[in-house]
């Protein structure tokens, strides 16, 4: 369902991966490529035919930039995306900017852009947009071109009313993602390009088949505003190497809040129940150093003066702990909703080293995002392991969403996986609506 437009319309960062899925929208690229066609025939733009290779790169070009502004018109009408007309953007090799994103788009553009035919307006750029977009590619790369559909663009679209299921992703869209070293804490490291080796092979076959996989889930949302047809999973590596991160980002599923998914999203028609790994990351660090951890709950430092109620704040000083490059010299955000001011970070981390000698060592180090590449190992495992009995499961970082006939199976290959890589088995908690 469309939303109301609105008096400023924004723009977004253009998706050149976008494609005809649909007979419909398929019918509408044609009728473009066909217009543009003749428009360069009319006015003597082409003395000879392209090349075979050419040619199909420039029917990719028309087909992606319809069929993004097809996508953004029926998320917000009117609605609007950005992208750089750069030489240094459009004319550099890159595995993330997908064949669209090429040195003759600006001659496309005009074209599509001439009042004979209407397909898309242009608006000069004159800033630079700032976000936190994956693709460096196409967003903050300086002066930005503003692009909106044209009248003739919307008239076939009030024709053959293409929906949101009718525009599919490019098969050749990179799912492997690989981060620099964050330059701030409040924005993710730039892309890098990388030299694929077996191990990247591998890891992409696998997205691959996972996204094909769940593109064929019958998902169905009883929220009229959420698009259940964006599915595509990318995972994302960090710091220049495949040895940290790798968790799985994408899915419409993945923006939704937290109850909003348990109460309004459904798998072949029946509601979904979450399940979580416990505790994951401290017996991660256990298995890293082949250590055993105290039985019960590995939060509790009731023994330590700590009241139970504060077990929300320890948990997190203990999460900060691990994904921090060095000790921790504050309390993080919140945790003085539980822990009260009496007990200082210094004796909060002391009576955690109390409690688990074995890893504390491991705190401050930056660990966590090889954790990360261990948890997201696994979960990759689960997905493809219930993949294989034909269970449609929904990953969110260290969760998945499976339908409640499938809890208990669930459940266990999310046990056996888990202590088949790491040597110990983990709780699973189970949450629904």
């Amino acid at each position: 369902k469309a939303k109301p437009v609105t008096s400023v319309v924004p723009a977004r960062p253009i998706d050149p991966h976008r494609r005809a899925k649909s007979a419909a929208a398929e019918t509408i690229v044609e009728s473009v490529l066909h217009v543009v066609s003749r428009y360069e025939i009319k006015h003597g733009l082409r003395k000879r035919k392209r090349r075979l290779a050419d040619q199909a790169t420039y029917e990719i070009m028309v087909e992606a930039i319809v069929c993004d502004l097809l996508h953004r018109h029926l998320e917000i009408p009117g609605g609007k995306v950005h992208l750089s007309q750069s030489n240094q953007i459009l004319r550099k090799k890159s595995r993330y900017k997908g064949q669209a994103m090429g040195k003759t788009l600006p001659d496309i553009l005009k074209i599509m852009a001439a009042p004979e035919v209407g397909v898309i307006e242009i608006i000069p750029g004159s800033k630079s947009f700032k976000g936190n977009d994956y693709n460096p590619f196409l967003a903050g790369a300086g002066r930005q071109t503003i692009l909106t559909a044209g009248p003739n663009l919307l008239g076939l679209q009030d024709h053959f009313k293409v929906e949101f299921s009718g525009i599919g992703r490019a098969p050749d869209e990179e799912v492997i993602l690989l981060r620099d070293t964050k330059q701030r804490d409040d924005r993710s490291g730039a892309l890098v390009e990388y030299d694929d080796t077996k191990e990247t092979h591998l890891i992409r076959r696998e997205m691959q088949d996972i996204n094909a996989w769940i593109e064929t889930a019958p998902l169905s949302c009883t929220d009229p505003e959420i698009n259940t047809t964006d599915r595509r999973l990318r995972r994302i590596f960090n710091n220049k190497g495949f040895g940290q991160g790798g968790r799985l980002y994408g899915g419409f599923w993945q923006g939704m809040k937290h109850d909003a998914r348990l109460e309004t999203l459904l798998i072949n028609g029946d509601s979904t129940v979450e399940l979580d790994y416990g505790q994951a990351g401290l017996l991660l660090l256990y298995g890293l150093v082949g250590a055993t951890p105290p039985s019960g709950d590995l939060y509790d430092l009731t023994e330590y003066g700590f009241a139970a109620r504060c077990r929300p704040g320890i948990k997190k000083v203990i999460q900060a702990s691990i994904n921090a490059s060095k000790p921790l010299i504050r309390m993080p955000k919140l945790v003085r909703k539980s822990i009260p001011a009496s007990k200082s970070l210094s004796s909060t981390l002391a009576a955690i080293g109390q409690r688990h000698p074995a890893i504390v060592h491991l705190f401050g180090t930056g660990v966590g995002l090889k954790l990360m590449r261990k948890e997201s190992d696994i979960l990759m495992a689960v997905l493809l392991k219930l993949k294989s009995r034909g269970i449609f499961a929904l990953p969110i970082h260290d969760a998945i969403l499976v339908e409640p006939r499938y809890e208990q199976e669930a459940t266990e290959v999310m046990k056996a996986v888990f202590k088949e890589r790491i040597g110990l088995i983990p709780e699973v908690s189970v949450e629904s609506s």
